[in-house]
């Protein structure tokens, strides 16, 4: 019911993956990540990511790709390291750890890219519009557990757990739900959406903004699983400020719904908003990084026994030494503080701040 990834457990074996790219031809890519945990939430090694993408020949200044398969949508702007892994933190933004933990494209999408000679060559302007299905449950963990900050990503066989809530009791309202979320599950038929845009500035400035919408039949439900509306907005933006520093900034705000309308309302209708601020700089192989975040949500049913309103925000501090480009090391420190109303359930107090200092070694083959 914690906010963070662990308790006091000393020495752990935190990942190990393996990321293949490869390439057929002059205009296919293959993209394939194994995920590894030492823990019981799936099969010991999967799949985070697999996928083909095609990149035509360019004929103009307008370029083209397309993806099918199962991958991230575009929204971090922190895991951009091979393995989805975030560069700058060994812990993930809320925003980032929830996309880790809830979404995947599992389907197709459509990027249009064009470069205008008119301003100079150095714009770059791309819009993406992506189908996808199997991600119907997204939004059941934001809702019933809130928000965290970890850097554990979600394989296709995960089994995440729920905490005990009253409502998924036997003899509740919800006691068809599992104790546990499968996120990457069809269970409606239907088929979501997002669409995205980009615009670049050179190296110097990044603004990415995107509309998602799973489209979920929220009375829908299926061997345990129950399907969510879930729709938000999402705004990143990356620069580089005098010094070198750099700066990232995500915002992302929405709802998700689940269950039919009682009292004007869906028995579960919850409306979720996150932003952070990080700064970041290297020099020699040293990195130093730290973050604000900040995360709320709200509720707009009056479900008996479903009190899920939380706010929070956390600190981030982290330093990282390569000595080569196959051995590094990091330290950090992560305090994050939350309210949560559902915890009065389990007889824990409602506010409570949470701390943790991590030392990791990174090894790459």
């Amino acid at each position: 019911m914690g906010k963070l990834r662990y308790d006091n457990d000393g020495a752990v074996f935190n990942r190990a993956f393996v990321d293949y790219r490869g390439r057929f031809g002059d205009t296919i890519n293959v993209h394939m990540v194994l995920e590894g945990y030492d823990d019981d939430l799936g099969n010991t090694i999967d799949f985070t990511e697999a996928y083909v993408e095609w990149r035509p020949m360019p004929k103009s200044a307008t370029r083209y790709r397309v993806k099918v398969g199962a991958f991230y949508p575009r929204i971090s702007l922190e895991n951009v390291d091979p393995g989805w892994s975030n560069r700058y933190t060994q812990n993930s933004s809320a925003i980032n750890t929830w996309v880790a933990e809830e979404l995947r494209t599992i389907g197709a999408e459509l990027t249009v890219s064009r470069r205008p000679e008119s301003l100079g060559g150095a714009h770059a302007f791309s819009a993406s519009v992506a189908a996808f299905v199997a991600n119907d449950p997204a939004g059941s963990l934001l809702a019933w557990k809130g928000w965290s900050v970890h850097d554990r990503q979600s394989r296709f066989s995960d089994k995440l757990p729920l905490p005990p809530l009253p409502q998924i009791q036997p003899g509740m309202m919800f006691d068809d739900q599992n104790p546990y979320v499968e996120p990457f599950k069809e269970i409606d038929g239907r088929v979501g959406y997002y669409v995205n845009g980009e615009w670049r500035f050179g190296k110097k400035f990044l603004l990415r903004a995107m509309h998602y919408d799973n489209r979920a039949d929220p009375r829908a439900e299926e061997n345990g699983q129950y399907a969510w509306t879930t729709k938000f907005e999402h705004l990143g933006m990356q620069t580089t400020l005098p010094g070198d520093i750099g700066l990232i900034a995500q915002w992302m705000i929405g709802s998700t719904v689940m269950g039919p309308v009682m009292n004007g309302a869906h028995v579960v209708d919850t409306e979720y908003d996150a932003q952070f601020v990080l700064l970041t700089r290297a020099f020699k192989g040293h990195r130093v990084s730290a973050r604000y975040d900040h995360f709320e949500i709200t509720q707009n049913d009056s479900t008996e026994d479903d009190n899920n309103p939380e706010k929070g925000h956390a600190w981030t501090l982290n330093y990282q030494y390569s000595f080569s480009d196959r051995i590094g090391i990091a330290a950090e420190w992560l305090s994050i503080k939350t309210h949560r109303c559902s915890w009065e359930y389990y007889d824990i107090p409602t506010t409570a701040t949470e701390r943790q200092v991590q030392l990791t070694l990174k090894l790459r083959f």
